[in-house]
């Protein structure tokens, strides 16, 4: 085996892929002098790394050790075809996706009977254009750029999204609460409809972080599909994120509920404005005091929370922003070789 021929021949394979050194290392979890060994001749790539290797390149460890393609590559399709078969392909998606946003979107409507058969009818819509778009990306029948691929995965991401927003609004938490009945609709509270926010968004990063690992599982990550892979930081971002969003919304629930508490009784007795009503100032300033006592604190609590929560979801939000661009910049960088980055000095 010549370590120059196979160096030149991974160099060969990078390139062709469009990526810089410092890209495929992290996506294969090496160093940046790593992946310049190997290129360089300085070394055979370990045997544990060969596998993903081969995939990263789409080529096999027997080419790669050989530093050369073995196999006998399929003739292309041609054009026509390519096009032919993505038109088809893009009408077949397009009809389960609108069937299946317009069965969720029924689903929402909370219609009787007709809502709880319209919402298992719209995932397997779903699921029918998921298995459109996996298969050609997974058996090659169409080759494609990956923003036709991303463009699919975004579709299905939204048809899951509303699905599990509509499923949502369906379940019921807790007990009947019979005394906050809206007349106007008929629909009837539950105890712990509340925590429907905190499910949602918590079933929502699992879609996203689901749909991304199936992505990257069926197009393989030479495809460049959903760009390089989130970085320790990016994970600690998003994991903070869900923690702040459970940790906030639990402490409003409860000190939203400490303070309804606190206030109903005045209000049943003084109405809704009890705490600008001007006849405490002039007639009853002991029992301002006694209301000030009673409510003021979870009040100024309530006011508290919000304003902390709303500070630290902006600190997040111009984190994410900020990593958001630093991932597009790091993705267009990996469409272009710089020659440099990776070198031994």
């Amino acid at each position: 085996m010549d370590t120059n021929k196979t160096g030149a021949y991974l160099a060969m394979l990078r390139k062709a892929k469009g990526l810089t050194q410092e890209a495929a290392a992290e996506i294969l979890g090496v160093s940046n002098k790593t992946v310049s060994k190997w290129e360089t001749g300085g070394g055979f790539p370990e045997i544990t790394v060969l596998p993903a290797l081969a995939e990263l390149y789409g080529v096999t460890a027997d080419d790669i050790l050989a530093g050369q393609t073995l196999r006998q590559e399929s003739p292309p399709e041609t054009a026509a075809l390519k096009r032919r078969l993505m038109s088809r392909l893009r009408l077949r998606f397009d009809v389960c996706f609108a069937v299946s946003l317009a069965l969720a979107v029924t689903a929402r409507l909370g219609i009787p009977y007709v809502s709880l058969a319209a919402l298992p009818l719209s995932v397997a819509m779903g699921w029918i254009g998921f298995v459109l778009a996996a298969h050609p990306v997974r058996y090659g029948g169409v080759e494609a750029e990956g923003a036709f691929w991303l463009n699919l995965l975004r579709k299905l991401l939204l048809s899951a999204a509303l699905q599990w927003y509509a499923f949502v609004c369906l379940l019921r938490l807790g007990t009947p609460d019979w005394e906050s009945v809206d007349l106007g609709t008929l629909t009837v509270p539950y105890t712990h409809d509340q925590w429907k926010p905190v499910i949602f968004c918590a079933g929502l990063l699992v879609l996203i972080a689901g749909f991304t690992l199936a992505g990257r599982r069926l197009a393989g990550p030479e495809r460049g599909l959903l760009g390089p892979r989130l970085n320790r930081g990016q994970k600690a971002l998003l994991f903070a994120a869900g923690v702040w969003l459970a940790t906030f919304w639990a402490l409003w629930v409860w000190v939203d509920g400490k303070f309804d508490a606190a206030i109903a009784p005045w209000i049943q007795r003084f109405g809704e404005d009890v705490m600008q009503d001007a006849r405490f100032d002039e007639w009853w300033p002991q029992m301002k005091a006694q209301r000030d006592g009673e409510v003021l604190p979870w009040l100024r609590l309530r006011r508290a929370v919000l304003a902390a929560g709303g500070l630290t979801g902006l600190g997040l939000l111009a984190g994410g922003v900020k990593s958001i661009l630093s991932r597009r910049k790091r993705t267009r960088s990996a469409s272009g070789d710089d020659g440099e980055a990776g070198r031994p000095a």
